[in-house]
């Protein structure tokens, strides 16, 4: 139901987000865990100095050790008021990466599946090394598949789709998910993305990102770590920052897409 609710504007909800991700700033620098804008973030940082126009949320990435650092002071961050990270590695996230809440916003149910987090919050990715060979690492996007799929599906709600046969398609894959576990399936990818992490490599990747072999570029175009602006502040991104976005988003991608292109596509969020 949506009754009685004050939903957020999209300026809002970017302020919001932007609160967020300066007090995890604070939180990373002072326990020595670098991270990095990634995705639309970095996008919008590089073209627009802060968020997307139509875009309200924050995406971060760092290193899989760093990130497992990160994980580890979960504990800490649930005595902050209202704050959390939620991860499979604790059993509060069923998906193969990390999620910073502020539980005084919550999403609209009607937007969300009853198994998703609830809450507002920031992604954080974790960076996996991969092989030299591309086919390896084409397989290993390949493995986790079935298991992304799953994931997916298990935080969708229902009847969610473009099409009836997507519709029918994402509500089995629910059931499969719930049968199988869907924090086995995060598991299982969490261990697909890391298989390399303990053999240094000369590319990295979010392998458990959404743009599979265009998430490839090389580790020497990411650190050291530079500051951009973002929303009148400064954040980190990797120094190559130009060569990992044109990999994802193409050799123009300081270009605006078509205007029928830019909507905002955010899940409706009200304060708690």
């Amino acid at each position: 139901m949506t009754e009685n609710k004050s939903y957020l504007s999209l300026k809002e909800m970017q302020q919001v987000s932007l609160e967020t991700v300066l007090e995890l700033d604070s939180f990373l620098k002072e326990h020595g865990i670098p991270y990095m804008l990634c995705g639309g973030t970095m996008l919008g940082a590089a073209r627009h100095k802060g968020f997307i126009p139509w875009d309200d949320d924050i995406d971060l990435m760092m290193m899989r050790d760093d990130y497992d650092r990160l994980v580890s002071l979960a504990p800490e961050i649930a005595n902050m008021p209202n704050r959390k990270l939620v991860s499979a590695a604790d059993g509060t996230f069923a998906r193969d990466y990390a999620r910073y809440v502020r539980m005084d916003y919550g999403k609209d149910e009607d937007d969300i599946a009853e198994t998703d987090c609830p809450y507002l919050g920031l992604d954080i990715f974790p960076i996996d090394y991969i092989p030299d060979d591309q086919d390896l690492f084409l397989k290993q996007i390949k493995q986790r598949r079935p298991y992304l799929e799953m994931m997916v599906a298990y935080s969708s709600p229902f009847n969610a789709g473009s099409t009836f046969l997507k519709k029918q398609f994402r509500n089995v894959l629910r059931v499969v998910a719930k049968l199988y576990g869907p924090f086995n399936a995060a598991r299982k990818s969490i261990g697909i993305c890391s298989r390399y992490r303990n053999e240094p490599q000369h590319d990295i990747a979010i392998v458990c990102g959404m743009y599979g072999e265009r998430e490839r570029w090389p580790i020497s175009e990411c650190f050291p770590l530079v500051e951009v602006p973002f929303e009148g502040h400064m954040l980190p991104a990797p120094h190559g920052y130009v060569r990992y976005l044109s990999g994802i988003y193409g050799q123009n991608f300081m270009d605006l897409p078509p205007e029928d292109k830019r909507r905002p596509q955010h899940i409706r969020i009200w304060k708690l």
